[in-house]
């Protein structure tokens, strides 16, 4: 039995159930009617990288050691900054999806799969994805088939090399539309003709076009939009993108044949993004955990005598001395006395930040040792609980975890000590601001959508059971799935669990899941070269992800 699996990056039901049911996307709407579907849950943080190695691999990032798009060297200043090599395929440290169909003797076919350059070896052939440097010569294997892709677009490139992306360096919403057209349109006619010429058991596209629409054209795709404010020229491209897509979906779904399975899912979904910044370095420095490089004063004292003061933080202006200090070291990493910084905040994505306890096994070691750990993550816990919105009263922080809760695995020791996740109208950043929550600027507003937790899945084929699932799986249940429905079994150690409720409850008593033996862990990981790293952070920039 074949397996097609089709990837939308950043799609939800949200967006798509509304167009099916409209009639701009027919094929979907057919599709959807005949499968099991419904939501999917993505990674904590809700976010590309971790989300796509969570599928690839079927273990959770403390396994796959994945968390966000850069490769630090785990120095806190470092992690404050941002500062670090963008991540590639040698960074998941953990045997791949794929791998396991080859190694049971599997063709496979690969396109854009985000995080898969350098391309690591498969049976079969592979196009690699998100976070190959443009230039990139080994992008495709076998090496063959790259005379017949002189057309093909990886990603969009946008933005000035070494600056962050800024609403000068887009282009235009109607130029910006056509560049996603014509990349989904691309992807869709050579996804196909592969299909079609090239030897396959399991074949995979990941369409990006879904989340680069919704970064940037949201407002024009959220129900209850006022459309009066919209561009009609607009509104159509985004209908004929939709289109384009929903005609590839059909014919990928009809080239693969009824008896194969298909798969549908996506990263993580989407939702309006955040309109305020949440300077939570702000807060650990009123709580003196946060220390900065100036001369002692008698301001934190008078802000700790004036209680009850957590609960109004966010209207406390940042104390004159702060500011100096900043200023005076260019960045607030130079600016903090890490000898004696108890703690530090940095975003993981969006609305979800990460608190680190700086640590005696830090490198340089800071203050905290693992006898004072439990205690101080304890307090910050408690502290956090108290934080509100203004105005509102509602909580601004609205799940709090420890890493231990979230994550199991090797790599959790490089990850934050205490997972927040904010309320969705506020972002997290790293710097210090005025107070600990400023409105963003126009002008820093760049993109109308950002991601969410639920995504979709869609399987469909002779074995599904149709309907939409009363329980919600999560992304790492994919592989294991993908794998028992191709009639292999899932290694040991995979975290994830095969969606029993999709299937055929007949099939699945005379087929129960087997397991089988876990493959080697990937070899040393790979450094590409300064030249590659800046180039995909660069296009990074361009995408507004760094």
């Amino acid at each position: 039995m074949k397996t097609l699996v089709i990837g939308l990056d950043g799609g939800s039901w949200d967006l798509l159930s509304p167009l099916c049911d409209l009639g701009v996307m027919p094929n979907l709407a057919a599709l959807r009617e005949r499968s099991a579907w419904g939501p999917l849950r993505s990674t904590q943080p809700p976010f590309t990288a971790p989300a796509w190695a969570t599928f690839a691999t079927g273990v959770n990032p403390g396994k796959h050691g994945v968390l966000n798009f850069v490769h630090t060297d785990g120095a806190p200043a470092s992690i404050l900054r941002g500062q670090g090599t963008p991540v590639n395929s040698s960074h998941i440290r953990a045997p791949l999806l794929w791998e396991y169909f080859s190694a049971y003797g599997k063709s496979v076919g690969s396109i854009n799969l985000p995080l898969s350059y350098p391309l690591r070896p498969i049976q079969g052939f592979a196009i690699s994805g998100m976070l190959t440097p443009p230039n990139a010569r080994d992008w495709i294997t076998p090496p063959s088939l790259a005379r017949s892709l002189r057309d093909y677009i990886i990603d969009l490139d946008y933005g000035r090399p070494g600056q962050p992306l800024s609403l000068e360096t887009l282009p235009s919403p109607l130029a910006m539309l056509d560049d996603i057209l014509r990349m989904t349109e691309r992807r869709g006619m050579h996804s196909l003709r592969f299909m079609q010429e090239q030897p396959w058991d399991a074949f995979m596209v990941v369409f990006t076009g879904t989340d680069r629409i919704s970064h940037h054209f949201w407002h024009y795709l959220q129900p209850g939009g006022n459309p009066r404010k919209l561009d009609a020229r607009i509104a159509e491209r985004l209908q004929d993108y939709f289109e384009l897509l929903d005609q590839i979906l059909g014919a990928l779904v009809k080239m693969a044949g009824k008896e194969s399975t298909t798969i549908m899912l996506s990263d993580h979904g989407f939702g309006p993004a955040a309109r305020h910044w949440t300077h939570l370095n702000n807060w650990l420095l009123e709580l003196d955990l946060l220390r900065l490089r100036m001369s002692k004063s008698s301001w934190m004292q008078r802000v700790k005598r004036n209680a009850p003061w957590l609960t109004d933080l966010a209207k406390r202006i940042l104390p004159p001395e702060a500011r100096k200090t900043v200023q005076q070291h260019g960045h607030l990493a130079d600016a903090v006395d890490w000898d004696n910084t108890l703690a530090w905040a940095a975003p993981l994505y969006n609305n979800v930040a990460g608190i680190y306890l700086h640590r005696t096994s830090h490198r340089p070691p800071g203050p905290v040792s693992p006898a004072s750990a439990s205690k101080l993550r304890d307090f910050i816990i408690q502290q956090a609980q108290m934080l509100r919105i203004p105005g509102r009263g509602a909580p601004l922080i609205t799940a709090i975890h420890t890493k231990e809760e979230l994550y199991h695995g090797p790599h959790i020791e490089r990850f934050p000590d205490i997972i927040l996740t904010l309320d969705e109208d506020y972002a997290a950043v790293p710097t210090l601001g005025s107070t600990l929550i400023t409105p963003i600027p126009p002008g820093q507003l760049l993109r109308s959508g950002d991601h969410r937790p639920d995504g979709i899945f869609l399987a469909s084929g002779p074995v599904i059971r149709p309907g939409r699932l009363a329980r919600t799986p999560g992304l790492v249940d994919l592989a294991p799935t993908i794998l028992y429905l191709a009639g292999l079994p899932a290694p040991e150690g995979m975290d994830g669990q095969v969606i029993a409720d999709i299937i055929d409850p007949d099939f699945w008593q005379a087929h129960p899941p087997r397991q089988g033996a876990a493959l080697p862990p990937p070899g040393e990981e790979l450094a590409l070269s300064p030249e590659e790293n800046d180039a995909i952070a660069d296009r990074l920039r361009g995408l507004g992800y760094l």
